[in-house]
């Protein structure tokens, strides 16, 4: 399966995983006065000639993904902290979607024609996308170019409000995009014809006791699972029919729990790779320290591999 990750957060967080021993090298090169670039083409990079009106559309030809592990076909189209400088642009062609301004209407769909081409043209079976933690036309732009999406959470007082506002600002996104997709049709534009399905609440970042929720942390993990049945998914559903939404979150919205790596965290960021596939070498680990550390691992597998074919489903 050929998988290429897009990092379009300009906190580049996704940029900084998956390259991460690439960035400490050209990190060591700068420290030497030698000045360095991070390979491959940024979102922003890409983007910038369209919305520019440079172009009519994004010249995916020209872009250059990364390949961040060797021994899988897993790309990545990396972030750049600049990108944040679409928000206007995005966000004025967004108010502007029902006008008859054809340089507006082609920046509106920009994100979802350039993903959907790029995917094509390198045959990729999956594309993953991050997007920051913010409602604004960037957010929007991807979030409207998906098939599926998750609603990663974490159990706490401030994403349970926050699943109050999501559950209004996406039905609104959905209703007001629908809106316009047949007037883009008739214009032969590539623009969304579904709304995303909602594939389930990623519950994460809460510490466990004897493999449980601690019980302040399961406050929150009900609270928000229960504002999500009760407000999210109704708001969903009123936006884009029953299909907007995946049949398993109709009785259970939270489809994983991701609880805190603790100390495997620092070891997945230094070494570059996935939990599950840390070794002694790459942490130094002995005895017991390790025996318990590995089935850590294996647990965080087996919750992500669960997680990655219930999404796809």
């Amino acid at each position: 399966m050929r998988v290429l990750v897009v990092d379009a957060d300009p906190q580049c967080n996704l940029t900084e995983l998956c390259l991460a021993k690439v960035i400490d090298a050209l990190d060591e090169q700068e420290e030497g006065g030698e000045a360095t670039v991070l390979p491959g083409t940024s979102v922003k990079e890409a983007l910038w000639p369209r919305l520019e009106g440079e172009r009519g559309n994004v010249d995916v030809e020209a872009i250059k993904l990364t390949q961040f592990d060797d021994n899988l076909p897993l790309f990545i189209f990396r972030g750049d902290i600049g990108l944040s400088e679409a928000e206007d642009r995005l966000s004025y062609a967004y108010s502007q979607r029902s006008t008859s301004d054809m340089h507006q209407k082609r920046t509106y769909v920009a994100v979802h024609d350039m993903l959907r081409r790029l995917g094509d043209l390198h045959k990729f079976d999956v594309i993953l996308i991050d997007v920051g933690p913010s409602a604004a036309a960037l957010t929007r732009s991807f979030f409207l170019s998906c098939d599926r999406f998750l609603v990663p959470v974490a159990p706490d007082r401030f994403n349970y409000q926050a699943m109050g506002s999501l559950s209004q600002i996406l039905r609104q996104w959905i209703l007001e995009h629908m809106q316009i997709v047949p007037d883009f049709q008739k214009l032969s534009l590539n623009v969304p014809t579904k709304a995303p399905i909602l594939s389930g609440i990623v519950m994460q970042r809460f510490q466990r006791h004897k493999g449980m929720a601690k019980a302040g942390f399961k406050v929150w993990i009900d609270r928000v699972r229960t504002r999500a049945i009760e407000e999210l998914i109704p708001s969903l559903i009123s936006a884009a029919g029953s299909d907007g939404v995946s049949k398993h979150c109709l009785t259970e919205p939270v489809c994983a729990e991701i609880h805190d790596f603790a100390s495997l965290a620092p070891m997945m960021l230094s070494n570059s790779k996935p939990i599950w596939k840390l070794t002694k070498e790459d942490t130094d680990w002995q005895g017991n320290v390790w025996d318990q550390r590995v089935a850590a691992m294996e647990e965080f597998k087996q919750r992500f591999f669960a997680l990655a074919k219930l999404a796809l489903a």
